[in-house]
């Protein structure tokens, strides 16, 4: 549902409608942050380059009609802190290989045993390679269609169901390995 309204409002704001844009960006601020800080930690970094994001799509006044509005901030986001960390080399983060790891606030859960099981599976989790972790993130917590992580990651879509795959499998493994 959330989806037909993100439709609405693009199209309300293509038409003009800066408020529009401000319900977009309040609505979609947060997962972008998140993201934003699983590639790059410098949080200052990260609000800036979201800022001049939405600053720059409503400078462009008639952008393109989107099928993901959600993959289209997302990728427009990780160019934007890939292009600012090219030009700070002192920021953490290598454009060609994100170090993405998972964190605990995806995990909470109720009991002692749970959270018990949540910390193995982090651990896990950071046994994965980045790219790994990336498309993990995404596919599941982001819930992107393969197509939008393509488009994301610049792979083909083979590709993104092949390291999809590769990476539950040998996380699978290491699941068992540490219950063992």
């Amino acid at each position: 549902m959330q989806a037909h309204s993100d439709d609405i409002l693009w199209d309300s704001f293509r038409q003009g409608n800066k408020n529009a844009l401000a319900v977009l960006f309040e609505r979609y601020y947060e997962v972008l942050f998140q993201y934003g800080i699983k590639l790059c930690r410098d949080t200052e970094l990260v609000n800036d380059s979201l800022q001049d994001l939405f600053i720059e799509i409503w400078q462009q006044r008639q952008p393109a009609p989107l099928i993901s509005l959600q993959a289209y901030l997302i990728k427009a986001l990780r160019y934007k802190l890939i292009r600012a960390v090219k030009k700070d080399r002192s920021a953490p983060l290598d454009p060609h290989y994100v170090p993405f790891e998972m964190s605990h606030e995806h995990f909470l859960i109720q009991s002692e045993q749970d959270n018990a099981n949540v910390e193995a599976l982090t651990q896990q989790l950071n046994q994965l390679s980045p790219r790994q972790r990336e498309i993990i993130f995404l596919r599941y917590y982001q819930r992107l269609s393969y197509r939008e992580i393509c488009d994301i990651m610049h792979i083909e879509y083979q590709v993104a169901r092949n390291q999809l795959s590769m990476a539950l499998k040998k996380l699978r493994t290491l699941v068992k390995l540490s219950f063992q």
